[in-house]
């Protein structure tokens, strides 16, 4: 170790991990693959209006990784017990590419194939920081900037606040206005807090309910077209979808109408889904939640994904309107008595019995909401984040295991879909079959909500 080394080493500070630190390190393949695999990122694209001062945007980087504890913060995983290790602030890799001029393409689409290019890329989760960043300029009043943060210290939610704190801090830097940001606690902080209430008998009834929740029950699972594989040979592919907004509306008016919510329409329409693909009527869904349940830790950056099972039954339901009120009731319940989902895998192992099997693999929603509504960042004369994916590419990050089903609603009302799955376990075709099943009952449901749901 060298005298420099030496020195950081010694202003490094260990902590305990989070549940869902300890839920990754479960996941872990190595660099190649899993939770900690090199792959294993997110990428934030940012169309940005104006010129932009090289200097300032620099500096407003190396700001958000100082504020920020995880984005420099590595995961010692072959110690026992495993632990969190916080480097000192550093500064942030920043590149720049001067685009050639486009002639047949428009440069939005070349934004496109550009997230595609990052989204291609690798990032260690070695080595600090967690974060890079990526300037293509069109011209001196048009780039694109891509963030990549690797997904093992952040979720969608904190990528809304690493690109809200960039924008404050570069108006800050640019005007000499001290940036007007709320406190943030660090994510070490939400850990310690996290295992001192589990360390306190529960008071809020959550392990009796899901005691009686999951009881008898199984995880949902997805046939596969060739088996679920020990290791993957190849990336994730992602089939993108677009629901049309009209459809999305009535959804909307339909939520509207039973007290609920969008999503509780669409997982009720999933449940549908998976009772046409298997037959079964007793379905527990499990769904990525944003697991902020305190109010103060809102603004800190870090890993805070949960996974909740949802389990409805749909036997004595008549009526897809039915279905929506038995799901309202589930997540609503459900929410009020979540638990971190390593806590219910190690105290439920019957119900991810169904993993077992090798026909079958894990299939998650995850509901991608902006926290933050449309954010126009004060970077240069404006900043946006690029939301939607055109290009139907085999993408190159991947996820631990299993299909993952992203959604998020756009400006435009549409609702974007993205399916995350190996090639290695499904066909492109049995995919596109499922999407199309979705959109036919999605559209038959809040057209007709009072019709027979198992003709959908």
């Amino acid at each position: 170790m060298t005298e420099s080394s030496l020195a950081l080493d010694q202003q490094s500070k260990r902590y305990p991990l989070s549940f869902t630190q300890e839920w990754f390190v479960t996941l872990d393949q190595g660099d190649d693959g899993g939770a900690f695999g090199r792959r294993f990122m997110m990428v934030c694209p940012i169309r940005i209006t104006g010129p932009v001062d090289l200097a300032v945007l620099q500096g407003a980087l190396d700001d958000v990784v100082a504020r920020h504890e995880l984005l420099r913060t590595l995961v010692v995983r072959d110690a026992d017990p495993p632990y969190q290790l916080v480097r000192p602030p550093c500064p942030v890799p920043l590149q720049v590419r001067d685009l050639p001029p486009v002639t047949g393409t428009s440069r939005d689409m070349i934004v496109q194939e550009l997230i595609v290019e990052a989204e291609a890329g690798t990032m260690s989760a070695r080595e600090v920081p967690m974060l890079r960043a990526l300037l293509c300029r069109f011209d001196d009043r048009d780039s694109a900037l891509f963030l990549t943060v690797h997904h093992s210290v952040t979720d969608a939610w904190s990528v809304q606040v690493i690109i809200r704190d960039l924008g404050a801090f570069y108006a800050a830097r640019h005007t000499g206005i001290p940036a007007k940001l709320p406190k943030a606690r660090q994510y070490r902080e939400y850990a310690a807090w996290q295992r001192a209430n589990a360390a306190n008998p529960a008071e809020d009834g959550a392990p009796r309910y899901w005691l009686d929740k999951l009881h008898g029950a199984r995880e949902f699972t997805m046939p596969n077209d060739h088996g679920h594989p020990d290791s993957y040979s190849r990336p994730y592919s992602m089939h993108i979808h677009v629901i049309d907004a009209d459809v999305i509306a009535a959804a909307s008016a339909l939520a509207a109408d039973t007290r609920s919510t969008l999503f509780t329409v669409m997982l009720s329409a999933f449940y549908v889904l998976a009772h046409n693909i298997t037959g079964a009527t007793d379905l527990a869904i499990r769904a990525f939640t944003a697991g902020r349940n305190e109010e103060q830790f809102q603004d800190t950056m870090g890993l805070f994904l949960n996974v909740a099972p949802f389990r409805t039954n749909l036997a004595d339901c008549t009526s897809f309107r039915d279905i929506v009120a038995r799901t309202k009731e589930t997540l609503i319940d459900a929410l009020a008595h979540e638990l971190p989902v390593n806590v219910i895998e190690q105290t439920f192992p019957d119900f991810i019995k169904s993993r077992e099997d090798p026909r079958t693999s894990q299939f998650i929603i995850s509901n991608l909401q902006s926290q933050f509504g449309d954010l126009t960042l004060p970077i240069a004369e404006g900043a946006r984040e690029v939301a939607e994916r055109l290009l139907q590419e085999p993408v190159h990050h991947d996820i631990p295991s299993g299909m993952v089903w992203n959604l998020s609603v756009e400006l435009s009302g549409d609702m974007y879909g993205g399916v995350l799955f190996n090639l290695d376990e499904f066909d492109e075709s049995t995919v596109e079959g499922w999407v199309a099943d979705l959109l036919r009952i999605l559209t038959g449901a809040v057209g007709e909500p009072d019709r027979d749901w198992k003709l959908l």
